[in-house]
């Protein structure tokens, strides 16, 4: 393939940020704009997430839209759809402790489907999140455990 049929199918996403105080910050993308700060703990004013709450979030968010799409292509019908998720880091990455990554060690995600449909469907849909989920693969990159448990909860009519 040559390299300019690859940057056809290129995307560019573009942000900036702007340091407003110690330790907190303003991001801006498109017409959108979000704080981040850190924890009173962490020398911020905790009036907004942390960088690492917006990255879980932002994985939430994700997932959501993607399992939304695929579900759509291959007839996964569900009437609602919630993520949670938790991520296990240690401190001493971010304190420059040798050997110590600063990133998510562990991140254990949980959706739960509210659908009529069988355990198998869940399972196609599933291996097609893991391979197209931009965020999930970019934790599954950086070599995150990533535990993925999604749940069928019977449909609400």
């Amino acid at each position: 393939m040559s390299q300019l049929h690859i940057k056809q199918n290129l995307r560019e996403i573009e942000t900036s940020c702007e340091r407003v105080g110690p330790v907190k910050s303003v991001s801006y993308v498109r017409d959108f704009s979000f704080t981040i700060d850190q924890t009173i703990r962490g020398g911020g004013t905790n009036q907004a997430p942390t960088p690492m709450e917006y990255i879980l979030g932002s994985f939430n968010g994700c997932v959501l839209v993607i399992v939304e799409r695929i579900a759509n292509e291959i007839g996964f019908h569900f009437t609602h759809l919630k993520a949670k998720s938790v991520g296990t880091i240690d401190p001493r990455g971010v304190q420059g402790i040798d050997q110590v990554s600063p990133h998510f060690k562990q991140v254990i995600n949980t959706i739960w489907f509210e659908t009529n449909e069988p355990a198998e469907k869940l399972a196609e849909l599933k291996a097609l999140v893991e391979k197209r989920c931009p965020a999930l693969n970019l934790f599954y990159d950086a070599d995150i455990d990533v535990e993925l448990n999604w749940l069928l909860v019977g449909d609400v009519k």
